[in-house]
């Protein structure tokens, strides 16, 4: 087993040469319900860590969402997941979405998923011979833009394959003490032939657990171990509760990420009458001035939507003005016109009418999306 911290460092004896790095390629599974800013500091987490050592170099990483059939509660469609994965590694040139586990009409086991990608990675890699000192070429500008299941043709020195390694929390590690949960020729597969990266937090006794494992003793010398010293507690799970409350989750996740969860009201954010006043979009788009918010409040039932130009350092009153919307609706009073007589045994007036402002509300940011995106194309 290797525990790898920030004193790591590389050892050249004088007047030996040591071999070239270890090439590996790190995947990483889960929910992704949805991702968030942990999920992607895992990565680079690892691969710092695993840099540094000069004994590996990282040179790409797959994070791979799990299918439908897993029914996990509160698990939204893998087409939302994959694409809030795709618009969050916009930004990245190393790490990339791969499709092929969440496109599978039934659950994959994570061993099946490896061999998979062992495979994949087997056939898709060039190989050199090294007395040509190439350079590894990556063909694709951006790895995050690759096709689905398409892994980039890399010239490699030699014969040396890149190896597929498994990136996981230390939560994971200590899952597969739980009966009944790994298959135990599965775990063997995982540890002995890829090996493991795991992210562990400071205060946790990963060796401890190993040394009480047999297999995880066994193949201790594939395990490497990174602490993360820097606490962070983002989770999946407590970032949709704070949706479903309407609280903010900016600089939890990505920009895009957020804007993707509004403009599809995932995570139970459209049954929240307050979440577009208390996650407002970060990005500033088809944003309205607080004039605006009066105006499609008032007693008159006027709506009136303005989309003015806005650079990147924030909105200005003195901005030039786009497009304007106004829309009057229907006067609300008397009640009696809009809504049925309800007796005593029946919901009240005032539940239908709150209703009813919640739609308008949705209205209105419907009509706000829309002109803006109108406006960018």
């Amino acid at each position: 087993m290797k525990v790898i911290n920030n004193m790591s460092k590389m050892l050249v004896w004088k007047g030996c040469t040591m071999a070239s790095p270890t090439k590996i390629v790190l995947l990483g599974c889960g929910s992704y319900n949805p991702v968030t800013n942990m999920h992607l500091r895992m990565f680079e987490l690892a691969k710092d860590a695993l840099n540094k050592t000069g004994r590996y170099q990282v040179i790409s990483g797959f994070m791979s969402p799990v299918s439908d059939a897993y029914k996990k509660k509160d698990l939204v469609p893998a087409k939302h997941r994959c694409e809030m994965l795709r618009a969050a590694l916009k930004g990245s040139d190393w790490l990339k979405l791969d499709t092929w586990e969440s496109s599978l009409t039934t659950w994959t086991p994570t061993a099946k998923v490896l061999r998979h990608y062992k495979e994949q990675v087997e056939s898709q890699y060039v190989h050199k011979p090294s007395p040509s000192k190439r350079r590894k070429k990556l063909h694709n500008n951006t790895v995050s833009d690759i096709a689905q299941n398409h892994i980039p043709n890399i010239e490699v020195e030699g014969e040396q394959v890149p190896c597929v390694k498994f990136l996981c929390g230390a939560d994971l590690l200590e899952s597969f003490a739980q009966p009944g949960l790994w298959l135990e020729e599965d775990i063997e597969y995982i540890v002995g032939v890829h090996g493991l990266v795991v992210i562990t937090r400071s205060g946790s006794d990963p060796l401890k657990f190993i040394y009480e494992s047999d297999v995880l003793t066994k193949y201790k010398e594939n395990i490497i171990i990174v602490t993360e010293w820097i606490y962070n507690d983002i989770s999946s799970t407590k970032i949709r509760r704070a949706l479903r409350r309407g609280e903010s989750v900016k600089y939890l996740l990505q920009d895009s990420v957020i804007d993707y969860i509004r403009e599809h009201q995932l995570y139970g954010t459209s049954d929240n009458k307050y979440i577009n006043h208390m996650m407002p979009s970060p990005n500033g788009e088809a944003g309205s001035s607080p004039e605006t918010e009066e105006q499609s409040s008032s007693s008159s039932g006027e709506i009136s939507v303005i989309l003015r130009s806005s650079p990147h350092n924030g909105y200005d009153s003195s901005h030039l003005t786009l497009h304007r919307m106004t829309t009057t609706l229907e006067k609300l009073s008397p009640v009696t016109k809009l809504l049925p007589t309800h007796n005593s045994s029946k919901v009240s007036c005032i539940s239908d009418l709150g209703m009813l402002v919640r739609r308008v509300k949705n209205v209105r940011y419907n009509l706000r999306t829309t002109l803006a995106r109108q406006h960018l194309n």
